[in-house]
């Protein structure tokens, strides 16, 4: 490049706008559809764990016992899958892009989650037994409760809440018109009570503050036809 073609581009740019921005003292803006990272709102996590089992990566760990909430950003591939299969919605992606450090670390939150509500004494001496699993008579439905109850004589056994559970508590047999869920292992995302077609699941509670519960959902009904008495064509 000769001299004059240098300081005549070199001229140029001095009423030009720069090229660069002078971030981060100016927010940078993003273009629609940028996806930049993954953000949890810890106040709403459940720990389901949803998110983890469903990322491609293995970027997201869940540890409901230390109530750990992990993700390495260097491992997630900004493919938003996670945001889409949580069931209470608190992921989402944020055009921002993540801070620059000194150190490559993984984001970790601490979730803490509703505690458990008091279990009733009881009366008389020795240990406690615990009670058999309750039949549906003895589930009580309301809004106050914590546990998944299902109201038999609506249920179909059609195993829609089986297959949307995110934590595998709820296990159902059409062929033994049984339903059982796992109270140990159900998170109360209400997931199922959501997509059940029936509207036969809602929140409550159980007698005796079972581990599991099995239901036997009856069969429906089937009316028959009246016989026709003699030939009516006689």
């Amino acid at each position: 490049m000769s001299y004059l073609s240098f300081m005549k581009q070199a001229l140029g740019n001095l009423f030009k706008k720069p090229a660069t921005s002078p971030y981060p003292l100016q927010p940078k803006t993003f273009e629609e559809g940028v996806r930049g990272h993954v953000e949890n709102d810890s106040s709403r996590c459940i720990l389901c764990g949803m998110c983890m089992r469903t990322c491609p990566a293995g970027a997201i760990t869940v540890d409901r016992k230390t109530g750990l909430w992990r993700l390495d950003p260097f491992s997630c591939v900004q493919c938003a899958a996670c945001v889409e299969n949580c069931p209470k919605k608190c992921l989402s992606m944020k055009p921002e892009y993540t801070a620059p450090a000194l150190k490559k670390e993984a984001v970790e939150l601490q979730v803490v989650l509703p505690a458990a509500p008091a279990k009733p004494a009881l009366a008389g001496k020795g240990p406690a037994k615990a009670a058999p699993a309750a039949p549906a008579a003895a589930a009580t439905a309301g809004a106050t409760g914590s546990q998944v109850v299902n109201d038999v004589s609506r249920c179909i056994c059609c195993g829609m809440c089986q297959r949307n559970c995110p934590a595998g508590a709820i296990t159902v047999n059409l062929r033994e018109r049984t339903w059982r869920i796992d109270l140990a292992s159900c998170v109360n995302c209400d997931t199922c009570i959501t997509n059940c077609p029936r509207k036969c699941l809602s929140l409550g509670s159980y007698a005796g503050s079972p581990a599991e519960v099995t239901l036997h959902v009856p069969r429906p009904k089937v009316n028959k036809a009246p016989a026709q008495k003699g030939n009516p064509d006689a």
